[in-house]
């Protein structure tokens, strides 16, 4: 029997991704101007058990026009920071598209590696570089790749994994959703080479363990914002 591996201290992550109502394009100007500066001030907030950062997918998703990469140490900050956004001002005319929730844990195939973030180097954290383009999509394996030898998914997966190396101008950042949403794992790739990136996926697709891929969509592709206020240029609002 497999003893349990119940991970110590996770870090628990959700991208929020939303879409605007085009009726708030349509608002007197005068309530827009309210409503805009009371989201940016909730935007604002200090929320100590909270870091997220911005990023804009609006003309690159049908579904999606900015989305946020929140981090906390637990789940209950995560939903008031989606709670606290879509009650104030702007936040009234948003749909939240998607919300995949996720956790930090060991790799079990490959225990040295942890997400980047968590390592002081990924962009929720506020620490290391923070790379223009996030690449953001969910993963599920399916059962039969489960019930595979372990052995047998290591040696796939380090081949996997090696072709990645070959990219370090692409960062990994690999979290965990058994349980917490309708996928296995999220996964989010930061870069300034887009290019690169898909390079990449198509390589990966050649792989022996990516016979096991049920699903990896939706793709969302977004552009790092610096700051709230350009979240509100950058839409055009």
């Amino acid at each position: 029997m497999t003893e349990p591996t119940i991970p110590q201290d996770p870090t628990f992550v959700d991208f929020l991704c939303f879409s605007l109502d085009p009726a708030f394009r349509r608002l007197p100007e005068a309530k827009r101007k309210r409503d805009i500066q009371r989201f940016l001030g909730e935007l604002r907030s200090k929320r100590p058990e909270v870091s997220f950062r911005s990023y804009l997918a609006i003309g690159l998703r049908h579904d999606t026009d900015f989305f946020f990469w929140a981090v906390s140490r637990d789940l209950a900050p995560l939903q008031g920071l989606a709670a606290d956004l879509m009650k104030a001002g702007l936040g009234c005319y948003l749909r939240l598209s998607h919300a995949f929730v996720a956790m930090t844990r060991p790799s079990v195939y490959n225990p040295a590696h942890i997400p980047a973030f968590s390592d002081g180097g990924g962009s929720a954290s506020g620490g290391g570089k923070q790379y223009r383009y996030l690449f953001l999509y969910p993963f599920v394996k399916s059962r039969e790749w489960y019930l595979l030898p372990f052995e047998k998914r290591r040696e796939m997966m380090r081949a996997h994994m090696a072709i990645g190396e070959e990219y370090p101008m692409v960062r990994l950042n690999t979290t965990y959703s058994f349980g917490l949403g309708d996928q296995d794992f999220v996964l989010a790739f930061e870069t300034d080479q887009p290019a690169a990136f898909e390079d990449l996926v198509q390589r990966l697709r050649e792989t022996e363990a990516s016979r096991y891929t049920v699903r990896d969509t939706p793709f969302i592709l977004g552009i790092s914002l610096d700051n709230p206020e350009q979240l509100i240029v950058r839409l055009g609002l």
